[in-house]
């Protein structure tokens, strides 16, 4: 059952993972007339990007340690 749950942990991490890794490229339209539009590229990492990175870490090697706990 451990092995299972940490099975999910490690999925969900990496999930949080790829997740911040695409909240760091946001265009945003400012203005759209017909065939002409002003965009704001936002390149930078949003404010909660870091949480994420966090998270997705603590999954990880959570799900791993209980991957890989040996059974006493």
């Amino acid at each position: 059952m451990k092995r299972i749950i940490g099975i999910i942990l490690i999925i969900v991490g990496i999930a949080l993972a790829v997740m911040a890794l695409n909240r760091h490229e946001e265009d945003k339209t400012i203005i759209d007339l017909g065939k002409v539009e002003i965009k704001q590229q936002d390149k930078g990492p949003s404010e909660n990007t870091t949480l994420y990175y966090v998270l997705a870490a603590v999954f990880v090697i959570g799900g791993g340690m209980l991957v890989t706990r040996n059974k006493a």
